[in-house]
């Protein structure tokens, strides 16, 4: 590494922070403004990202990397809690689903980036570099564990299908919030954090309960259980 050039990409993401988190429009979201920004020219950025998406998914993946830091404090201090049992299902959920939550509604926070990376992926598509973004599970992998001990009546499978129900009604619960307030009859707090995450919580956590067990269906070729039970 040259000297300067961490220094120099800090001040880019940086940059791309507020840039991102002042625009009224995707469109002011620029090379030139975010290196005006960072105090350096179109050329220093390109030296270090080849596109502005590479960019700005280098500062959503750096974001990404503190709010999933605070899904496992939080994960953690339901485990220590609870010693010796099992973390609560409820409290396991809690850790997954509530730090984006609180992100999303504290002004202070810099969440509009992901906004912007769900503008992006709706506009163009998501690239090489995006869907790279997306497809990191590696965190919840880690809850998938947790919520195996709590909810031990579902194997892996099952697990991560609600785990991956659960976080699609988060994600339209803050990519959406006029459409909830609409249905809602705007009779919801939708700017209290723990508010919606109890909210959210309620419908999650029977996803999760014995009575919410389903038969997934068998994929092509598979054995069904009648085909594979003794006696057949």
């Amino acid at each position: 590494m040259v000297p300067g050039e961490s220094d120099t990409k800090g001040r880019l993401i940086a940059a791309c922070i507020s840039v991102i988190g002042s625009a009224s429009k995707p469109c002011q979201v620029t090379v030139r403004t975010i290196a005006s920004a960072a105090a350096t020219s179109p050329a220093a950025l390109y030296s270090h990202y080849l596109s502005l998406d590479d960019l700005i998914i280098a500062t959503a993946e750096h974001l990404y990397v503190q709010i999933n830091h605070e899904r496992m404090l939080t994960l953690q201090a339901a485990i220590e809690r609870s010693r010796p049992q099992p973390a609560p299902l409820r409290d396991v959920l809690a850790a997954m689903i509530g730090p984006p939550v609180r992100w999303s509604l504290d002004p202070m926070r810099p969440y509009a980036v992901f906004r912007h990376i769900n503008r992006m992926q709706g506009l163009d598509g998501a690239s090489a570099g995006l869907r790279a973004l997306i497809d990191q599970v590696d965190q919840y992998r880690v809850f998938a564990a947790y919520l195996k001990k709590a909810a031990p009546w579902f194997d892996d499978v099952e697990i991560g299908w609600r785990i991956n129900a659960a976080l699609g009604v988060r994600t339209q619960v803050l990519r959406e919030p006029r459409r909830t307030r609409l249905l809602t009859q705007d009779r919801l707090d939708l700017q209290d954090p723990d508010a919606v995450i109890e909210l959210i919580l309620d419908v999650v956590e029977p996803m999760f309960l014995p009575q919410g067990k389903a038969r997934f269906p068998q994929p092509s070729g598979q054995p069904t259980d009648a085909q594979t039970s003794p006696g057949t």
